[in-house]
Parts: structure tokens; C-alpha cells; sequence
């Protein structure tokens, strides 16, 4: 019985001492786990609202920084691991939307929209700093035509005692 113990307990000791090494290769080393991280931090949780897939403690959040864990050990460049959940969650999940397609306006419309208002401030104010031109004339004639109707009203009548 002893010697079945002893066998027992060295069988269980190699068991253990052969996982951990295995266990401990399949550990991602820091850069990849930093790499995970900024990667997680370019997605919003598709659950969480206004949350990154790094910030977020959704279950959804933790098995997709798996995957992105999983797929960076195996050698997928960033771009190919936002596409995938860019194709499966939608491009929704990507807090920086392409810059294509539709999406295109999200870049450009702020850009036209401010370039916009600057040019019609721009027009506004110089139109109400100068008169044109025509009506400052208009208005100067109809000042000489006053001016000459009190001379004439002067002329006409009697002088005064």
C-alpha cells in the first residue's frame, strides 16, 4: 500500500509540474497584453453604452478581449481584428467610423459646415460695414433736392418785417 501511495503521489507531482510550463506558455507576455489593450480601446462595447470594450466588465467586453488575444498570438495585424468585429458587430463598434462610404460625411460634414459659416459671417459683415454704392447716391440726391426746395421756398416768398 505504501508503495502504491508513493507512486500515486509521483504520478500527480509529474502531472503538475508538466502543465505549469505548458500553462505558463500560453500566457500572453506584456507587449501583447498592452497591444490587447489599446486595441480594446479603439472598440465600444456593443452592450455598454458609451464604454470602451477596454473599460467595460461586460461578459461581452471580456471574451472579445480574448479574442483579440487569441488572434494577436496567432498573428493578425490590428486592421484584420477590427474588421472582424467590424463584420460582426457592425462598423457601430469602432469609436473611429471608416472614412468611406457614408460614413465619410461623419469626416467631411463638420469640416463644410464650419467653412460654411465662416463664409457667410464673412459676407454678412462686410455687407452691413459698407453701403453699396447706389444707395448712398440715392440718398444723396434726395438730401439736394431738399436743400434746393428751401432755397427755392426762400426765394419765393416775402422777406419778413
Amino acid at each position: 500500500m505504501n508503495r502504491y501511495r508513493a507512486s500515486l503521489l509521483l504520478g500527480l507531482l509529474a502531472a503538475v509540474v508538466l502543465v505549469f510550463p505548458v500553462r505558463a506558455s500560453d500566457e500572453p507576455d506584456l507587449p501583447t497584453r498592452k497591444h490587447m489593450w489599446s486595441i480594446a480601446e479603439r472598440m465600444d462595447c456593443p452592450v455598454c453604452q458609451g464604454q470602451s470594450v477596454r473599460e467595460s466588465n461586460a461578459q461581452l467586453a471580456a471574451q472579445m478581449r480574448e479574442i483579440i488575444l487569441i488572434k494577436l498570438q496567432a498573428g493578425e495585424s490590428e486592421q484584420q481584428i477590427m474588421d472582424f468585429f467590424a463584420d460582426r458587430y457592425g462598423p457601430g463598434v469602432l469609436r473611429e467610423p471608416p472614412r468611406e462610404g457614408l460614413a465619410l460625411g461623419v469626416w467631411i460634414g463638420p469640416v463644410v459646415i464650419v467653412g460654411l459659416g465662416i463664409l457667410v459671417l464673412g459676407w454678412a459683415l462686410a455687407r452691413g460695414r459698407r453701403p453699396s454704392a447706389a444707395a448712398a447716391n440715392d440718398d444723396l440726391q434726395a438730401y439736394e433736392r431738399q436743400v434746393d426746395e428751401l432755397r427755392r421756398a426762400g426765394r419765393d416768398s416775402p422777406p419778413s418785417p
